[in-house]
């Protein structure tokens, strides 16, 4: 069994994040990584089983930030309106800050539908949680639509938020 670095995975998560933005996917190199953290570039492997693991770990890591984010957002929003704003808002810097990795990654993503759908899901208990703390119980049932349409919305440059709005407003007010 390979020796446990402490901290080890914390250093490859954030020297590889920094390389990936500086010099895009295919410039994350992981030896410079390894290089970089102190390790040999086999133990990288010990804790990711490939570049793809390590990049998808890091979108996991920001994803989870980003999530909170919404969160800390919806409980204080006052009505549906601003909560659904902040969950656009913080999707889209989501999306722009992976554009280019996306556009430059050529694999393909097997498992793309499982992973929306837990996105989705995601999204929706955010939206449930807001609802019910507005005293909107009656409209629970329209989260998951309202999770999907917010997660397409926010994904695509040609709708902008005032047009979301407009659909929330009608709904809710």
């Amino acid at each position: 069994m390979p020796k446990l670095i402490p901290d080890a995975t914390s250093r490859i998560i954030s020297t590889a994040r920094k390389h990936m933005f500086e010099n895009g996917y295919a410039g994350l190199i992981l030896r410079e990584v390894a290089d970089q953290c102190g390790l040999a570039v086999g133990t990288i492997y010990n804790y990711f089983s490939s570049k793809d693991m390590l990049v998808a770990s890091i979108m996991a890591e920001d994803w989870l930030a980003s999530l909170k984010k919404m969160q800390n957002s919806c409980e204080i929003a006052s009505t549906v309106e601003q909560g659904v704003r902040s969950i656009y808002c913080e999707i889209g810097e989501y999306v722009q800050t992976y554009e280019n990795v996306w556009k430059e990654y050529k694999g393909v993503l097997s498992s793309f539908g499982e992973h929306h759908v837990l996105l989705r899901s995601q999204l929706s208990e955010l939206l449930s949680d807001l609802l019910e703390r507005l005293g909107r119980k009656e409209d629970l049932e329209l989260c998951p639509l309202l999770a999907e349409t917010v997660l397409a919305c926010a994904m695509q440059k040609d709708i902008d938020y005032s047009v979301l709005s407009k659909a929330v407003n009608r709904l809710f007010l």
